[in-house]
């Protein structure tokens, strides 16, 4: 089994994907699989595993040719094209519709408009249009506001790119809503500024993060819980759930850490 690191062409990001086997080499170009399509990128790095396991899936890539380079040079061309065309068809119709971007991977028969909207929109005159320009198949996909950086891509507030644009967005058709439970939790500050994404929606790595948090958080004992330390009562007044400690008070005030070992051996 390979994990493969791939920067993605043109725009400089990394997929990661895993495969059975590869024969490909770093810097080699290669092909990588999208939803619809091929995307294109160079191999950034190769891990090689020799252990048994159980994983059964993996995805196909393989070296691209220079005949799938001038393609999808070709595609790319297109694709900032319709943008335009369609921007201006859009305007000239006066349609309540914002255009995000314009996709025809590889190996795609068709070229997908991502939008957003607040109301549905009638887009089948539109649709006329850009067929009759393009002689392809034409797909308006409708996404949310959440969706928009995953199409889009951009950088988080930790400086890396964003996960919904990476393995998130590969997941899932439609990214889940976020609770302000995951980040209660994580012990985080519920102001929205500081746990918003670029989409101003809750993070999503939120979500991604919260089954660790929770099983992590069921090994120490609950805020407000009294324990019994070195003969003792003390009040759990505050958790460490990464570091697997609590703060404990005395009567007296006194605070002190408590580790998970500790805490096992309270009596």
């Amino acid at each position: 089994m390979a994990l493969v690191g791939i920067e993605i062409y043109p725009t400089g990001g990394m997929v990661h994907v895993i495969c059975k086997k590869t024969n490909l080499e770093t810097r080699d170009w290669c092909l990588y699989p999208l939803r619809d399509g091929m995307g294109l990128g160079r191999i950034k790095f190769i891990c090689l595993s020799s252990e048994k396991t159980t994983f059964l899936g993996g995805e196909k890539i393989r070296k691209a040719t220079p005949e799938d380079r001038a393609e999808f040079e070709r595609r790319h061309q297109i694709e900032k094209k319709s943008y335009q065309i369609a921007l201006e068809k859009i305007s000239s119709r006066e349609l309540p519709m914002k255009l995000i971007a314009t996709k025809y991977p590889l190996e795609s028969s068709r070229i997908t408009f991502h939008y957003t909207a607040k109301e549905r929109v009638d887009f089948r005159a539109l649709v006329k249009d850009l067929a009759a320009i393009f002689k392809v198949r034409i797909q308006m996909q409708q996404v949310g506001v959440r969706d928009e950086p995953r199409v889009l891509g951009g950088c988080g507030i930790c400086g890396r790119p964003v996960c919904c644009a990476l393995f998130l967005g590969k997941r899932k058709e439609k990214l889940d809503s976020v609770s302000l439970e995951v980040a209660r939790i994580q012990n985080l500050p519920l102001t929205s500024s500081k746990i918003s994404g670029i989409c101003g929606r809750l993070r999503c790595c939120l979500n991604f993060e919260y089954p660790t948090y929770s099983i992590l958080k069921k090994e120490l004992p609950r805020v407000g819980e009294i324990v019994r330390w070195q003969g003792e009562n003390m009040k759990v007044i505050a958790q460490d759930i990464l570091k697997k400690t609590v703060i404990v008070e005395t009567k007296e005030g006194i605070k002190k850490p408590l580790t998970k070992e500790e805490l096992k051996n309270i009596s």
